[in-house]
This record gives structure tokens, C-alpha cells and sequence, in this order.
């Protein structure tokens, strides 16, 4: 592999990963291939410990060219986010969202030289965009505001169940489509009415566009995307696809005849959602549907877990030039890599490299950029062709060149019901030989992410501090197939918590290292809960932290924006009166009179997936 004339760096002494090396941590990410395909932009995101947040900015490089900065906005009074950068169809200028103004808009910074500028003024900014095929107009998504008429500013009213969600707090207005006109200067709204519409996109004839909304009367209890198309001319809409379950990252093909999508057609709040989202098309002549990828038993997308990544790039799927295959992320195992499917449904690999993890990725004129990391490194940009692979960013090599890592041990062991069960361990920086070492049990969330080959700072940092880590991916995880993926269905902490605890003592037994009298454990949301069940159990740890973890779900299922629907998917029940039994027979609060073990509890005040009632 090329590394694009990367010089290797000075050896000097190094030192042990610290907390404080967050702050130094730069995250690449959202790559996208210029048509030509020549060139690369990424977003590069850092932390500023001044003002505790992040910024980003633009780069661009290629296979020929280190990366240089695009960007480099700076405002004393908040952090700068350039983000979700798209190049115009001819390659002359780049579209980008940035919070420059009051709220994110789009800007668009023509390539030959100049000043960004601001294209878009929403008053609620933008949340999507997408290009039209001639490069004169941009498709959008804004939040319209709802009038509630009502005196006291301080008051909210809710009329929907969902009227919260995480990362945004209390709902208020929807989404809808509009375009700019680049030219003229002026935008014209598309969509109306009490609908969340998102992914908009034109098609290649241009005119045409499709998006995704919900408008079923029973929307607000199940939430199930139509996939709409509307005529330009005649000013119609109509659907070209009734969801049956979850459609996500909709495209159309460079010829117009298809559009691809990732999900299944098993519903939203069923047992069957946890079917593998797949790789479908849908035809815009006669409306046919067809699985591509059903024979690849895996899901679309990467779902390793880490607490190391910051990549705004969503993508799951990109279509080649010709029309017939299709690009999709899909998480194997411990990795995340990218394959491709034809229009046959055959699925050959596209970019799969051992023991790493693909994050995001964009393809142009048979060329390939992804960000890939592994368990040393949280990512870095890349260039494929049919000839090389090139390395094209290096933000965080110098740092990375003065610490001390550790680096993990895989192994597989045999869980309940004799299931195989990957795991890892990483051992403690300068482990002396002959002297045992304490253990942590670490935890994933979910339950449905997954443990691997990932860079994480909370398994290195432990380990710079003499721990060993043991983390592994008990049935339910990501990456091991659908029924892998629903093997904890209606049995938490039933044998995955055995799987968990089984992996555990496989790690004692065979690095002899591993001090068995000195063993502490932690996880974070299903993690945490899980966490939690487990010391309701044994009194084998000298000390566990639940972090942002459900305790009780009779009270999780009214409070969490998001329990009514999950879980009846998880664990069968239906409502809070039909079901008390079952929520609080999964609820650990129930058992916490049994607990010896000494915890220390971390949850996170604007937490609405697990509201901070659960650790209250």
C-alpha cells in the first residue's frame, strides 16, 4: 500500500496513553470522490478543551497530493462545524453545511479560488441536501415550526408520542423539502403538512425528485418510511415504494431505472425487525422490488462500537457508473468492510482489509475513498483504484508516533448452547513477566452493536493504567449473522449474560496474566444494564460502573423516546398493564437487594434514549 510519500516519524520515548489525549485526537471523515475522480474531501473534527466541543473543517487531497485545508473557520464565541461536503456535478465547486450563521446552512466555495457563500437561511438552518444533475439547483431539508398560538413562551405542548428525541430534545415543527434555485437565487417549498420528510434527491433526468416520509395514520405508533416520488413538472406526488419496514439511504442509479435502498420488510416494532437490513432495488418503470444481497448473511452497516471515531459520512450504499452493482458497508464479524452486489445478486468484496474497520466511504470514476481505522489507529482516509491503494490523510501519526499502545490478543471461545463467541484481550502496557494484573470486563451497548477491530482510548487508557481488558461479542452482536443477531430476543441477561461471563473465565484460563481475585466490570447503555444484572448475580467483582444504563423498564417504557416501540422488538411485551410482569423481570432494580458489589453509577442529564430517571 501506497502512503503517499508520508515520511515515517522520529522515534522518541514514548509514554503512555493519558485522558487528557482526547484533546488531541483528530477524527477524518464523510469523504467524497470528485467526478473526475482525481481528488478527495474529507471533514477533519477536533476537540477544543477551551470551549469542550468540536469543531471541523474541510480538506482535500489525492492519490498525488497531501491534503490541505479547504476551511478554516474560526469564531471566538462557539465552535465551527463544516460538514456533509458535496461536490457539484462538474466538479467546479463544493456544497458543504456549515454553522457559520446563526444555524447550520448550506455554503457553497467554488473550487478555482474564493470565499465560501451562504446559500440557504432557514430560519431552523438545514439538515440534508443533495444536487441536481445540471449543478443549478440543490434539493434541501428544513424544520418548519409548528404555530402552537400560545401566550406563555415557557409552555410546550405535545400532541404526537414522538415528541423526543436524542441529540435534538423536545420535538417541535417538521421536515420539509424545498430547492434552491443557485441561479435565481430564490427556493421553493416542495412538501407540507404534519410529516417529517428527509432524503431527498434528484433524478438523473432532473425532473424528478424522490424522498422518504411516514404519513400513515398510525405513524406516530408505527414508524415506517414510504418512498415517494414527485414530478417537477406536473407538481405530483405519488409512491413508488410502500415500506414494510425500515428503507434507509435511498439512490437513485446513474441510468434512472432503479433506486437501491437499505432495510427489510419486516416491520418496525415486531420480533421480525431485527431481520438483516439488506441491499434492495426498486424499479421507477413498474415499481418491481428485489432483495440483491439476502444471500450474504449480514447486516448493511458498520456497527462496531468505539469510543474513538467522529465521522458525520452516513452512506451505506453508492451505485457504480454503470448501473449495475451496488457499494454497501456491512460489518463482518469484528471489521466493518465493503462489498459490492450486481444486479444478479452476486456479492464479491470491494475493499475488505483483515482486522480493520471502514467507517464511511464515496466512489467516482472508479475510484474508492473510505476512512479505515484499526486497533491502533482511529482512521485514516484512503484512495483505491484498480492499480493501488493509497493512504491519503496522516493527522494523528505524530501523535500516535509517542504513545505506548497496547495491542489486543483475538480468541474464540464456546458460549451456552456451545455457540462460538468471538472475543478479545488486550494486555497491559509493560506487563511485567510473572506478576498478575487486574481485569476489566468491558461491555457493548445495543444490544444489537458489536465489539472489534477498532481503536478504542477507554481500552488503551485502562490498559496504560495495568489493566487487561476482555471485551467480547455475546449473541446478539452485529457482524455473526441474523441468528446470531436475535439470539438475546426475550432473554436478557439470560445467555448472553453466559456468554459474557463464559468469555470471562476463558480469558482467566488461558492468559495467566489475568488476576482472577482482582476482576471489575462496566458497560454502557445495554452494556450498563447488562452491567447491572450481572452484579445482581455474582459478587465476583470488586467494583462495577454502569454508565447511562436502564434499571427499570416499567418506568423506561414511558419515559425513553424510544421504549414503546423497542421494546416490544426486544422482549415481546406489549404495554405497560398486559406486560408489568415481564418489564420487571428484565428490570435489575428488581433484584438490587442482592447486590454487594460496590458501583459507581455515570449517566448523562440529555440522555432520552435512557433518561437519567434509570440511574436516579
Amino acid at each position: 500500500m501506497n502512503n503517499n510519500g508520508w515520511k515515517g516519524m522520529n522515534v522518541l520515548p514514548k509514554r503512555p496513553i493519558s485522558a487528557e489525549d482526547l484533546y488531541q485526537m483528530k477524527f477524518a471523515g464523510n469523504p467524497v470522490v470528485s467526478p473526475d475522480g482525481k481528488s478527495v474531501v474529507y471533514v477533519l473534527t477536533e476537540i477544543s478543551e477551551e470551549k469542550n466541543g468540536y469543531y471541523s473543517s474541510l480538506y482535500t487531497g489525492g492519490i498525488n497530493e497531501k491534503p490541505v485545508a479547504l476551511t478554516q473557520p474560526y469564531c471566538k464565541d462557539k465552535l465551527i462545524r463544516d460538514t456533509h461536503p458535496k461536490w457539484s456535478p462538474d466538479g467546479t465547486a463544493l456544497a458543504f453545511l456549515s454553522n457559520r450563521s446563526e444555524k447550520t446552512q448550506i455554503w457553497l466555495l467554488p473550487m478555482d479560488g474564493g470565499e465560501a457563500r451562504q446559500i440557504t437561511r432557514c430560519k431552523e438552518g438545514v439538515r440534508d441536501f443533495n444536487w441536481s444533475p445540471e449543478g443549478t439547483r440543490i434539493v434541501f431539508t428544513t424544520t418548519e415550526k409548528e404555530d402552537t398560538k400560545e401566550d406563555n413562551e415557557d409552555v410546550t405542548v405535545i400532541t404526537r408520542l414522538r415528541y423526543r428525541e436524542n441529540g435534538a430534545g423536545f420535538l417541535d415543527g417538521y421536515t420539509q423539502v424545498w430547492i434552491a434555485d443557485l441561479e435565481t437565487g430564490e427556493s421553493q417549498r416542495i412538501t407540507s403538512g404534519p410529516y417529517n420528510h428527509h432524503s431527498p434527491s434528484f433524478a438523473p433526468s432532473g425532473d424528478k425528485m424522490m424522498y422518504l416520509a411516514a404519513k400513515k395514520d398510525n405513524r406516530e405508533l408505527v414508524n415506517i418510511d414510504q418512498l415517494y416520488v414527485f414530478d417537477l413538472t406536473s407538481k405530483t406526488e405519488s409512491i413508488l415504494y410502500e415500506g414494510k419496514g425500515p428503507v434507509v439511504d435511498p439512490a437513485f442509479s446513474p441510468d434512472g431505472q432503479y433506486v437501491a435502498f437499505a432495510g427489510h420488510e419486516e416491520g418496525e416494532n415486531s420480533r421480525g425487525s431485527l431481520a438483516n437490513a439488506t441491499i434492495w432495488t426498486v424499479s421507477t418503470e413498474d415499481g418491481k422490488v428485489r432483495n440483491l444481497s439476502t444471500s450474504l448473511d449480514r447486516f448493511v452497516g458498520n456497527y462496531i462500537s468505539t469510543d474513538a471515531v467522529y465521522d458525520t459520512g452516513g452512506r451505506l450504499l453508492k451505485w457504480t457508473e454503470d448501473s449495475q452493482s451496488v457499494l454497501f458497508l456491512v460489518t463482518d464479524g469484528g471489521d466493518c468492510v465493503l462489498k459490492r452486489v450486481d444486479l444478479e445478486g452476486n456479492v464479491t468484496d470491494a475493499a475488505v482489509e483483515p482486522n480493520s474497520v471502514i467507517t464511511s466511504f464515496d466512489y467516482a470514476n472508479g475510484v474508492l475513498a473510505f476512512v479505515r481505522g484499526d486497533q491502533h489507529s482511529p482512521g485514516n482516509v484512503y484512495m483505491q483504484t484498480d492499480q493501488e491503494v493509497v493512504q491519503i490523510s496522516c493527522h494523528h501519526e505524530k501523535w500516535l508516533s509517542g504513545i505506548q499502545l497496547s495491542t489486543p490478543e483475538n480468541f474464540k471461545f464456546r458460549g451456552a448452547d456451545d455457540w462460538e463467541i468471538e472475543g478479545w484481550i488486550l494486555p497491559p502496557v509493560d506487563r511485567k513477566p510473572g506478576h498478575k494484573v487486574p481485569v476489566v470486563l468491558e461491555i457493548h451497548g445495543g444490544p444489537h452493536a458489536a465489539y472489534g477491530n477498532a481503536f478504542s482510548h477507554e481500552f488503551q487508557l485502562l490498559a496504560a493504567n495495568g489493566y487487561a481488558v476482555v471485551y467480547t461479542n455475546p449473541r446478539g452482536s452485529q457482524g455473526y449473522g441474523q441468528t446470531f443477531l436475535k439470539g438475546c430476543i426475550g432473554d436478557w441477561g439470560g445467555k448472553d449474560r453466559e456468554d459474557l461471563m463464559r468469555g470471562l473465565d476463558y480469558a482467566l484460563e488461558h492468559y495467566a496474566y489475568c488476576d482472577p481475585d482482582r476482576l471489575y466490570v462496566t458497560g454502557g447503555s445495554y452494556g450498563g444494564q447488562m452491567t447491572n444484572m450481572i452484579v445482581t448475580r455474582t459478587d465476583r467483582f470488586r467494583a462495577a460502573v454502569t454508565q447511562r444504563s436502564s434499571s427499570n423498564l416499567y418506568s423506561f417504557f414511558g419515559t425513553s423516546d424510544m421504549a414503546f416501540y423497542f421494546l416490544p422488538a426486544q422482549l415481546g411485551v406489549q404495554d405497560l398493564w398486559e406486560d408489568e410482569e415481564t418489564l420487571l423481570r428484565f428490570s435489575p432494580i428488581r433484584y438490587a437487594r442482592n447486590v454487594k458489589t460496590p458501583m459507581c453509577i455515570l449517566h448523562s442529564e440529555e440522555d432520552y434514549h435512557v433518561p437519567i430517571e434509570q440511574a436516579e
